[in-house]
């Protein structure tokens, strides 16, 4: 078997998960997919707007294990929110792992890294939606098996009734803990010591200019915080509880007072609103 690197398309005008019901979801597809398509789990990450994955396995289980995550959380979302046709045009980038020392020590370090070169957190293991948090770590795997779910329990709490996995670990935070089914003793022994693990982790392609332009990080607004803060806006300013109600006018207001409260950058703006970048800078331009 061989390690691949899978890495979705970067929505600009949408965004995968608005909360984190959303990303709970998300989590626990993540096992249902790699047991269904007999991948192996190695590294993972899911963002507001793409994902990204290191599995073992073939080039066909690959495409297969990325489309059976995307049936299941288009399901979900058609479920949830009556609609999840944009995660069809959301393209798969899927590339061989050649190097399995170094070359597969940078991949795991970038993945993991998303969230803090997205300024969200400080640390990759600070990070609950992928597996930052299973490496060189006190690994917290007490919950109640998967396999222990009636059907009626599985399909309320993890959206699906396929199998997850018989030692994958239901958390109290209402998600399947990575900590109970990614390889984290391949990568522990890949990288062999938390040290140079986190050498690793400091020198990724992007977290390496970031880390040296921030001297002190704050955590930025996540995306799934900023729709909510826009729905309050809408609401104080415009008493109206959707942003598809505003008109023109009101929406131009919206994304400058958004832009102001919360210093977010256009690309943000234009993910959580459902407006394409250029559009959002337009507005902004006229203030």
């Amino acid at each position: 078997m061989k390690y691949y690197f899978l890495s979705s398309s970067h929505l600009e005008d949408r965004i995968w998960f608005r909360d984190d019901e959303d990303f709970k979801s998300g989590m626990n597809f993540v096992p249902i997919a790699a047991l269904r398509c007999h991948v192996f789990v190695i590294a993972f990450v899911l963002m507001s707007n793409h994902v990204h994955f290191v599995l073992m396995g073939d080039e066909h289980q690959m495409k297969e294990f990325y489309s059976m995550f995307k049936l299941l959380y288009s399901k979900y979302m058609r479920r949830k929110y009556g609609t999840s046709r944009f995660l069809r045009e959301n393209a798969l980038d899927c590339r061989e792992i050649s190097s399995l020392r170094e070359g597969l020590e940078c991949v795991i370090a970038y993945v993991l890294m998303n969230p803090v070169v997205a300024n969200i957190c400080l640390a990759a293991e600070g990070y609950p939606w992928g597996s930052g948090c299973c490496y060189f770590s006190s690994r917290r795997t007490s919950g109640r098996k998967v396999s222990e779910l009636s059907v009626r329990e599985r399909s309320r709490v993890l959206h699906s009734i396929l199998p997850a996995g018989e030692d994958c670990i239901l958390g109290e935070d209402g998600y399947i803990l990575p900590e109970s089914y990614v390889c984290w003793s391949k990568v522990e022994a890949l990288y062999r010591t938390p040290n140079r693990m986190s050498f690793f982790l400091r020198n990724s392609s992007k977290a390496r200019r970031i880390l040296e332009e921030r001297k002190a990080m704050l955590p930025s607004f996540k995306d799934q915080s900023l729709v909510l803060f826009a729905k309050d806006i809408c609401l104080s300013l415009f008493r109206k509880s959707e942003i598809i109600e505003l008109e023109e006018a009101e929406l131009q207001r919206l994304v400058y007072e958004l832009s102001r409260r919360s210093g977010s950058d256009v690309g943000q703006l234009a993910r959580v609103l459902g407006l394409r970048p250029r559009d959002v800078s337009a507005m902004l331009s006229k203030e």
